[in-house]
This record gives C-alpha cells, structure tokens and sequence, in this order.
C-alpha cells in the first residue's frame, strides 16, 4: 500500500491518481489531525482518520470523498482525535453512535455509501434506492436495534398480498442484508439477523411473450409512435433479446458492422457478451449511426446520463395503442427466445444468443459458433416481422 503526503483541496482529491491495484493512501498536510483518504483500484475514494490510542495505531472511516465535505472530514477527524487524547477509544464510540442510528440514518450514511455504490452496479443501486423509499418507509425513523422478526415478517407478507412474491423478496433481501453488513460494521447488542429466519416466497417463472396475434398489433402501434428513440429501443430489445439496461447503455463503440456484432462490455452475468445482428437490425443501426464513432445509441437530452433511462410511460402506451395486457419490457428478451424456440433452435444456442449464465452448461456453450446462433436469430426476427400489415 502505497502512502503520500499533499495539502488537501476537492480539486486536488478529485484528481487522485487511481492505484492499477491495491490501495494508495494520502495524508493531509494541510492538516495535523491524521486526516487521510484512501484510494482504491476500483475508485473508491474513503476519508479516514489516523490515531494512536494507548499506544495502539486506529485508523477510523469517516466516509466517502464527494459525499462530505472536506471541511467536515476535517473537523470528523480533530475530534476523533481529541477523543484518543482524553482517553476515549473512537472506534467503540463509532460503534455506539450505530446502535443509536434509524433504520433511514444508517442506510443513507453507511450502507449505500460505504457498501451500495462499491459494490453494487448502477442498477441495482437504483433499485435499491427505490424499495428503501418505498417499501422499508415505515421503519425509516425505527432504531435499527427496534425493528423485530415478526414486523419484517408481517411487512413481507403484506408486500405479497399487495404487489408480488418477486417485490416482497425484493424488500426482505434489502434489509436482511442491511443487518448483515450492521454486524460487519459493529452494531452490538443484536440477537441474531431479524429478517434471517424469514423465507422467501416461490418465485413464478413468467413465460410471457408476444404471441402471432400480438406482433400484429404490436408491429402496427409501434409504427404509429412518434418517439423514435423509443422505437429504436423496442427494435434493438426484440432482435437482440438483450436485457433493459444493456440496451439503453448501448454505445456506438461497442457496434462492429464489420463483423457484425454488439459488444456487451458489462452483462449480467460479469462476462462480456458478443451478441450477432441479424440484417434488419444492422439496417436499423446504419441508419440512426450517421457516421457516428461514439456516443450513446439512445440518446436523450432529458436524462442526467445522456442516454434514455425510463422507457416505462410510452412502454405502457404502446401497449394501450396495440391492446396488449399483462406485458413488461423483459418481456421482449423473452419474446426472441421464445420465436428462436418456435423457430426449432437448441436450448444451448438459445441460452448463447440470451447470455445466460449456467454451471451445467457453460461447456456447450463455449464450443458454439456465432454462424448458428445468428442463423436463429435471424429465423426468429424473420417470423416475427412476417406479422407486420403492410
């Protein structure tokens, strides 16, 4: 672990070298309270503060750099180490100030920042984000050490009842996991994980495609949208069958029309995809392309990410204009797998062309070429096309 010494400034810690593994440690010479930030090679940057307490080296988090001030991480640490010097291990008080924290306390101050946003990808943050908000509100301002087994429970039940077995273990996943990472960062006083014991509900597969009938009307209403970048997305998803946010993060760096395939730097599963494009796809892509050599291929000047974010409002219209029901965008991934099965395509090709992650056949995957996986992607798009009315 590689250690510095810099006169702290938010420019200054904004440009941090990133260490290409390991961490890297720099102290603050602008000040003398054993402020320091440690860096990591995935770029997490952390304020710390560095003590000795009877003799014995402590160095104690303070929290992510860009999410508290300088100023405050400085004043943290002086008085983390006014602490030492009077005889109080700050450690132990950092301990203690956790089993006072609200359920909403502890997961805005350390388990989204300290936890969520390393490890997790964007998504999932989001996600989280979102059943927190939602779903966990009525213990938002509960004492972590109050919240009991049978409420959790009852919360869990209720979610089912009101939205779907797959939502309530949404919320029961999020706060199991929230106890365990309390425990790893001292919470004391708890008797056991208050959400362990409970049991998810069995999850139903959902089957849902768009069937022959549906595509007619489907192909028609999407022909009359007037928002080209969602139809660009809805054409992208169905002839692809790749996931929400593979699509939506497209860019054009990662469109080869020389070999004629999309590369999925960052899937599911952790490995990088190669997905082939079948011809009405790469006539598609062409034609929005323009020349371009980077950017997004689903631009949006409405959302912070410059690319389009929430396709759900005219998701749902579309879905009105075409009389379709019971349909979710993850719907159109299993929509081509479904038109590949029809088409007479193997499991294995049709988990390759999906990207599905499997133990019991990865093997057979890695032997397939690409020539077969697209030959049934293209029967599959071609069968579906088949039901546009011209």
């Amino acid at each position: 672990m590689s250690s510095n010494r810099i006169n702290f400034t938010e420019r200054a810690l904004e440009n941090l070298a990133v260490p290409a593994s390991g961490q890297a440690v720099y102290y603050d010479t602008g000040s003398h309270d054993g402020l320091c930030v440690i860096v990591t090679y995935g770029g997490a940057k952390t304020y710390y503060a560095y003590m000795k307490f009877q003799g014995t080296p402590k160095r104690i988090k303070i929290g992510r750099v860009g999410q508290i001030k300088l100023c405050d991480a400085r004043r943290q640490a002086h008085s983390l180490k006014e602490m030492a010097t009077n005889g109080t291990d700050p450690s132990i008080q950092r301990r203690e100030n956790l089993n006072d924290m609200t359920l909403r306390q502890f997961y805005e101050n350390i388990y989204k920042p300290e936890y969520s946003t390393i490890y997790k990808k964007q998504h999932s943050v989001v996600n989280d984000d979102s059943v927190f908000k939602h779903r966990l509100n009525q213990f938002h301002n509960r004492k972590l050490l109050s919240i009991k087994a049978d409420e959790i429970e009852r919360l869990h039940a209720e979610t089912c009842k009101t939205h779907s077995p797959y939502t309530a273990n949404r919320v029961l996943s999020l706060i199991k996991h929230m106890y365990v990472i309390a425990v790893k960062k001292g919470l004391m006083g708890l008797r056991g994980n208050p959400a362990g014991g409970i049991r998810k509900f069995t999850e139903k597969s959902r089957d849902r495609f768009l069937n022959g009938d549906e595509l007619k009307r489907f192909w028609t209403a999407l022909a009359e949208c007037k928002n080209d970048v969602f139809k660009n997305y809805v054409m992208i998803s169905l002839m692809t069958g790749m996931r929400r946010n593979n699509v939506l993060t497209m860019r054009w760096e990662h469109v080869d029309f020389t070999s004629g395939l999309i590369y999925v730097p960052d899937s599911k599963g952790g490995q990088p995809l190669q997905i082939p494009m079948v011809n009405q796809l790469r006539e598609l892509l062409l034609k929005i392309n323009q020349g371009k050599k980077k950017g997004w291929v689903l631009p949006s000047s409405k959302s912070a990410s410059g690319h389009l974010e929430d396709p759900k409002r005219p998701w749902q219209s579309l879905l009105k204009a075409a009389n379709i029901t019971d349909m979710r965008i993850h719907d159109l991934r299993r929509t081509m797998g479904s038109w590949q099965a029809i088409s007479g395509a193997s499991l294995p090709v049709i988990g390759k062309s999906l990207g599905h992650k499997s133990t019991s056949a990865t093997q057979v995957y890695s032997r397939l070429t690409v020539d077969p996986i697209r030959d049934s992607m293209q029967t599959a798009t071609d069968k579906m096309l088949g039901f546009v009315v011209l």
